[in-house]
């Protein structure tokens, strides 16, 4: 990434979310070219995420390859810098950077993943249902099910 676009993702201009969502993508998928462990976050069955519809494969593997810096996860669950009716304290969810495991011919799709009050690690795998509903249309964010690999 270069300074340019780190300046601009980080001095506080418009850039909207859904921006920094794409950008971020964009960087989580270089940073993941090297990443492949594979544990199972058994402590997340029947858990519930955060996930935005651009980045929701249905019943489909994914595994976590970084966690987000807390301001930056506060960042992308704010709507201009303020919260939103669903989500009163950002503060309180996890941020990571993931990528759906849809086979070895292809480097997957990757997104973001948010978790309340709750942890995954670097490596970890889980499932998305296919139960998912709106969550905030202000953010335009699900919410859905989660169970370990």
């Amino acid at each position: 990434m270069t300074d340019d676009v780190y300046k601009s993702e980080h001095d506080g201009s418009d850039d909207s979310r859904r921006t920094f969502a794409k950008k971020g993508a964009l960087a989580a998928s270089a940073l993941a070219l090297g990443a492949g462990a594979s544990s199972t976050a058994a402590a997340q069955d029947n858990g519930e995420a955060l996930v935005f519809p651009h980045h929701y494969i249905p019943e489909q593997d994914l595994d976590v390859l970084s966690q987000f810096e807390q301001g930056n996860t506060v960042n992308v669950l704010e709507l201009d810098g303020e919260t939103v009716p669903e989500i009163s304290q950002p503060d309180e969810y996890n941020g990571y950077v993931v990528r759906y495991d849809i086979g070895e011919e292809t480097a997957g799709a990757t997104g973001f993943l948010f978790l309340r009050n709750e942890s995954l690690d670097d490596g970890d795998t889980v499932t998305l249902s296919a139960d998912a509903t709106m969550f905030s249309s202000e953010l335009n964010i699900l919410s859905v099910s989660i169970n370990g690999g």
